[in-house]
């Protein structure tokens, strides 16, 4: 179009476009410069560049923090496309040397994940990348930051729901159910009849506020119902509260197999049937070209085979 601003390309500042992808996303330039690593100062400077380049405010203040305008709304995909493309085109370019990182890995998983793979992914790295660090996150921080999307987070173990586009899993491990109660517990003798399942109080695990109810599901199938009596936000609660009291508890073999090599607990076969649990890893898809997630990746697998329990 004749009316269209010719812009000279070797004039612009590239590194404007991934401040202002920033500053559009937290809403504040604060945040911003606190993700770049640079000053306050230096990130109101290269708004006020980008707001000549583009011609437009780009934000509002207001009570809340930075309003985008509806240019900078319609920025803002791609803006996130051309920073995505730039981290893959870097990503490609040093070879990851296990043996001489000092990378921090970052993975996301809850407690009975932890639980059960970090010691063996510990021992990997001790024997392959000696000088790497790793760091948890709970699945709740994972979520409300996006960590995945926003690079800040290298995988997510566990049991997704779904996999979001722009992401990719595998399997890790497949894990059956069981079923714990108190060593001396006084109703339960060589095996867990179905009478006793339903009868029994519960307790269950209540992840973001919701139990579990495949359980309920398979009882229904039989007739039957049970009554969860105590409902924990985290697996390692769990054990504690089964020592404490007659109720049972169901979880992955794995886990249950680990609490009760540790404390007074006995391990029983459901007598339901219940689908075992798939533990799958999840990264975002820019980084299947990072030699580093994939070592990440191949580890997580590695303990998972060296953490599994001799077959029954």
């Amino acid at each position: 179009m004749s009316d269209m601003r010719q812009v000279n390309l070797a004039s612009i500042d590239i590194n404007l476009l991934h401040v202002l992808a920033l500053v559009l996303e937290e809403k504040s330039a604060t945040r911003a410069a606190k993700r770049l690593h640079v000053t306050q100062s230096a990130v109101s400077n290269a708004l006020r560049r980008a707001r000549d380049l583009f011609d437009d405010p780009l934000v509002v203040r207001r009570p809340h923090g930075l309003e985008p305008t509806p240019r900078a709304r319609a920025l803002l995909p791609a803006l996130r496309d051309w920073v995505e493309s730039t981290r893959g085109l870097l990503a490609e370019a040093p070879a990851f040397d296990p043996l001489r990182s000092t990378r921090t890995f970052r993975i996301a998983c809850v407690d009975a994940i932890a639980a059960t793979l970090l010691p063996p992914i510990l021992r990997i790295l001790r024997e392959r990348a000696p000088e790497t660090r790793l760091r948890v996150w709970t699945i709740d921080r994972l979520v409300v930051a996006d960590g995945l999307e926003r690079g800040e987070v290298d995988l997510m173990v566990g049991v997704p729901p779904f996999v979001r586009e722009g992401h990719d899993a595998e399997p890790v491990y497949r894990d059956p159910m069981e079923c714990i109660v108190r060593l001396d517990h006084p109703k339960v003798r060589r095996r867990l009849t179905l009478a006793t399942f339903a009868a029994l109080p519960h307790v269950e695990l209540a992840l973001f506020d919701t139990v579990r109810d495949d359980i309920d599901h398979a009882l229904s199938k039989l007739g039957r119902s049970r009554t969860v009596q105590i409902a924990l936000p985290y697996f390692s609660s769990i054990p504690l509260a089964v020592v404490e009291t007659d109720c049972v508890a169901t979880l992955p073999s794995r886990l249950a197999r680990s609490f009760a090599s540790r404390l007074p607990l006995r391990v029983l076969r459901p007598p339901v049937s219940l689908e075992p649990v798939e533990v799958r890893q999840v990264w975002h898809r820019r980084y299947d070209v990072d030699s580093a997630v994939r070592f990440l990746r191949e580890v997580v697998r590695d303990a998972a085979e060296r953490g599994a329990p001799p077959r029954r």
